[in-house]
C-alpha cells in the first residue's frame, strides 16, 4: 500500500467507526446511498481534529513525511499534523487497478470551496484522472460502452442502480488525456451531465472532443435543473 493507500483507509475508518465521521456518513446516506456503495468507492472522511497519525498507527513517518511533499499533509505542533482536507469527504481517485493517486473532498458545512483537490504532483494530475474507473473497467469493456458523468456522486448513483460503466471527469468536461483513458476500454460513450445551462455548454463541449478522437457518442436525458444523481436517487 502507498501513502495514499493508508490515508484513504484511515479516513473510511472515520466515516464508518467513530463519532467524528457520522455527520458526514449522515449526509451521505441522507442523499440516498447506501452503505455499500460508499464503501465500494472507499469514501471517506478526514476529521477536524489535529491527529498524531504515527502515534495511533495510521501512517508511518515516511508516509507522513511524502504526504508532507505533496502538501497532503502539514506539520503542527509537536507530532501531530494537519489535513489538508479536514472536515470534508473524501472521494479518492484510484489507478485501473486501484491504486490511490489523489482525492476530492467536499464540504458539508457550509465552507467554501465546495471541493478541493489534491495538489498536482508526479503521480496524480487531475485532468488525467476518471473518479471510479477502477470499478468501471471491467464493465466498460464487458458491456463495450461508458456513462460520463461530471459529478462524483453521479457515478456512484448509476452504480447504485446497477449501472457500474459509469464514471465521472470531476470537471467542467473531460479532457483528450480522460476521453484516451475511456478509449482503451470502449469506443462507446454516453454523456449524463447535469441539465441545465451550464451543462449543457459542458455537454457540447464534451460531444466535440469526444467525436473528434473517433467516439460514438449518445446522449442520456435527465431531469432539467437537477444533477443525475439526484434523478437516480429519488426513483
Amino acid at each position: 500500500m502507498t501513502p495514499l493507500d493508508r490515508i484513504s483507509t484511515f479516513y473510511r475508518k472515520v466515516l464508518f467507526e467513530s463519532p467524528l465521521g457520522a455527520p458526514a456518513l449522515e449526509y451521505l446516506r441522507s442523499r440516498g446511498f447506501t452503505d455499500e456503495t460508499i464503501r465500494n468507492f472507499d469514501v471517506g472522511f478526514s476529521p477536524s481534529p489535529i491527529v498524531d497519525y504515527k502515534a495511533i498507527g495510521a501512517l508511518s513517518y515516511s508516509d507522513i513525511t511524502k504526504l508532507e511533499d505533496i502538501e497532503h499533509l502539514f506539520s503542527l505542533k509537536g507530532s501531530s499534523y494537519g489535513d489538508k482536507f479536514n472536515g470534508r469527504v473524501t472521494f479518492p481517485l484510484k489507478s485501473p487497478s486501484g491504486s490511490t493517486l489523489g482525492f476530492a473532498a467536499r464540504e458539508i458545512d457550509g465552507s467554501l470551496p465546495k471541493y478541493l483537490n489534491s495538489a498536482e504532483s508526479s503521480e496524480y494530475h487531475k485532468a488525467r484522472c476518471l473518479y471510479g474507473l477502477q470499478l468501471a473497467c471491467e464493465s466498460m469493456y464487458d458491456n463495450n460502452y461508458a456513462i460520463l458523468c461530471e459529478g462524483y456522486t453521479d457515478a456512484m448513483a448509476f452504480h447504485q442502480i446497477g449501472k457500474d460503466m459509469a464514471i465521472a471527469c470531476g470537471g467542467t468536461y473531460a479532457t483528450a488525456h480522460q476521453l484516451a483513458l475511456i478509449g482503451r476500454y470502449t469506443k462507446n460513450l454516453a454523456l449524463a451531465f447535469d441539465a441545465d445551462d451550464a451543462g449543457d455548454g459542458v455537454t457540447g463541449q464534451t460531444t466535440i472532443l469526444a467525436r473528434s478522437m473517433g467516439f460514438r457518442v449518445a446522449l442520456l436525458e435527465t431531469v432539467r435543473g437537477k444533477d443525475p444523481a439526484e434523478v437516480i436517487l429519488s426513483m
